[in-house]
């Protein structure tokens, strides 16, 4: 096991970035790219990240330095998995000091194709397990396709405030105690977030924020304002934004929801067929 450091991290960056376009051939790489993407960028993070071997990686896995820290990342102990073959995931999983068999983990991202890997890892020592979600990840191939409108001119876009990270938290799907509280703190805080204002409101009515593992995400607009396109509007201009600062524009969406996945394709966001990633709890949660 190989821990990287600050030039590695860079070097990984770089080589990770080539699976981009053909994940069939050899997994994607998109979200440990998005988090080594924003740690060597100096955001703040409670992250390490390992290899089995260096220069010449089959797996690598950003995991966190502290468990059971007070956001939902360290309270998940969240793993975000990148492998190029089945095999060599399993072999790093039994490395000593790569899981922690004794606590809940959360492996995100794994490759559906190495699932068994992980599957084989947990029957071998004995630990229950299950599938907590399977993903389809987009990536935005059409720019052109993003969609920007002149009536939206009379709102107020604006970043998200320290402020409104309660009224996030309260209506995301994993979100509703103290843990995911930090979490959307954090992600306001220190990341890129769009809000749609209406004209004479104070309050954000839609907003859009990005995970450090850089990926798009907490998309909402209140049920009262839906239907006017707000949802749309912040994709677009976020993914304008991302671009331009060379950032990876990229989305996950559960694979049973359709009104999320054809929201983002009509925008120009394409997935590959034959790739999905799981999310896979490892022990039960305390």
């Amino acid at each position: 096991m190989i821990i990287l450091g600050t030039e590695e991290l860079k070097q990984a960056e770089s080589a990770l970035k080539q699976s981009f376009p053909s994940p069939s051939r050899c997994g994607d790489s998109r979200k440990v790219y998005g988090c080594i993407f924003n740690i060597n960028r100096g955001k703040p993070h409670n992250l390490e990240v390992i290899a089995d071997q260096w220069p010449d990686f089959s797996v690598i896995i950003c995991k966190p330095k502290v468990q059971g820290a007070k956001d939902r990342e360290g309270d998940f102990n969240i793993y975000s998995i990148y492998s190029k073959s089945k095999d060599s995931l399993k072999n790093f999983l039994n490395t000593p000091g790569v899981i922690n068999k004794h606590a809940f983990a959360l492996l995100a991202g794994v490759d559906i194709r190495h699932l068994e890997a992980v599957q084989e890892f947990a029957d071998q020592h004995g630990l229950p397990w299950k599938v907590q979600a399977v993903m389809n990840v987009l990536l935005l191939q059409d720019e052109r396709q993003l969609q920007f409108k002149e009536s939206y001119a009379g709102l107020r876009l604006a970043p998200l405030s320290a402020a409104h990270a309660h009224l996030v938290n309260s209506t995301w799907k994993y979100g509703g105690d103290a843990n995911s509280y930090n979490s959307v703190l954090n992600y306001i805080t220190h990341n890129p977030s769009l809000c749609v204002i209406e004209e004479g409101g104070t309050e954000p009515v839609s907003w859009l924020l990005v995970y450090q593992h850089a990926a798009l995400g907490l998309l909402y607009t209140l049920p009262q304002h839906r239907l006017k396109g707000y949802a749309k509007f912040l994709v677009s201009m976020m993914a304008k934004k991302l671009l331009e600062q060379g950032h990876p524009v990229y989305c996950f969406v559960e694979k049973e929801n359709d009104s999320s996945y054809k929201l983002f394709a009509s925008l120009g966001f394409q997935d590959s067929p034959d790739y999905r990633a799981v999310w896979f709890e490892l022990n039960k949660r305390q």
